[in-house]
């Protein structure tokens, strides 16, 4: 494809977390603005302020919105921005007409805890990254793969010692994590009482992985935030294709809807679109909605 964006939205606070809900509606968080949003009509309103730093985003199977809170911080080529109304971080549920209540505030392990990204997995609980206390990079300790149920019962699955960061999926139910300062996507193989040992899925050439969202043919899109860069790995780990984004703008994570891909450029503080032709891979849990509806066909 040509990488010929549209810019649907601008003045964004860090954005991050896009979830496409149809009809070019994109809900997606801003870190620095402590809130979650909604771009529909050519305009961008709040749907809930979340205090902390809003991350990652995804939709839960009883309609509302679960988002990774990492407490109040995000980073960029100017350094870390740390909140003045930090809150510790937590896993949060977002209702449609802005209700906020807590998910999970009692993660595993040692603080600081900076839930990053998030999914819903196979087994109907919540998957999500923290990259630990990554707000001291000169000291950063090993980082978590953890997940929880939506009573807030969390435990961890695994330690990436290099900043785990994007989670996802793919298409034959192994998980998928960027592992930010290694450079590295991590893949394990995933069973309902945890996870295998990890295996290098690719590395990138360009930036830093973060987020990433998978095509239907089984693709991997992956933002290369802090190197203007988004990469397509095929399934077999090989590079397919590169896109530069405009510099400084620092992508962050993406989607799929309705034949575009949908970015979030975090140091422009933009949402674009641009035409892919590509279908999306569905997530969990509309991924055994639609398996179990296949069965019964």
């Amino acid at each position: 494809m040509d990488w010929k964006p549209q810019v649907l939205a601008e003045g964004l606070e860090f954005p991050e977390g896009p979830v496409y809900m149809g009809g070019g509606v994109v809900v997606f968080t801003e870190i620095s603005g402590a809130r979650l949003s909604r771009y529909a009509d050519g305009r961008v309103e709040t749907i809930a302020r979340t205090g902390g730093g809003a991350n990652g985003a995804t939709l839960g199977p009883d309609a509302a919105f679960y988002v990774a809170n990492n407490g109040g911080m995000n980073a960029g080529p100017e350094g870390v921005w740390l909140s003045e109304e930090a809150i510790p971080g937590r896993i949060q549920r977002v209702t449609a007409d802005g209700q906020v209540s807590d998910v999970a505030v009692d993660l595993p392990g040692e603080p600081p805890h900076r839930p990053n990204d998030l999914c819903f997995g196979p087994d109907g609980l919540l998957y999500f990254t923290d990259p630990h206390n990554w707000e001291d990079l000169a000291n950063l300790k090993p980082g978590r793969v953890n997940r929880t149920d939506l009573l807030g019962h969390a435990e961890q699955l695994a330690e990436v010692k290099r900043f785990p960061n994007g989670i996802g999926f793919g298409p034959d139910d192994r998980l998928f994590v960027a592992e930010s300062l290694s450079q590295n996507v991590l893949v394990y193989d995933w069973r309902p009482d945890g996870l295998g040992a990890p295996a290098v899925f690719c590395v990138l050439p360009a930036g830093l992985p973060d987020g990433f969202c998978f095509s239907a043919d089984g693709d991997l899109i992956i933002c290369g935030s802090l190197g203007d860069a988004i990469l397509v790995y095929g399934s077999d780990g090989r590079l397919k294709d590169r896109f530069d984004t405009p510099q400084h703008s620092e992508p962050t994570n993406c989607c799929i809807g309705e034949g575009h891909l949908y970015v979030t450029y975090s140091g422009t503080g933009q949402l674009v679109a641009c035409p892919c032709g590509w279908e999306p891979l569905p997530l969990y849990p509309s991924r055994a909605e639609a398996a179990a509806s296949r069965g019964t066909e």
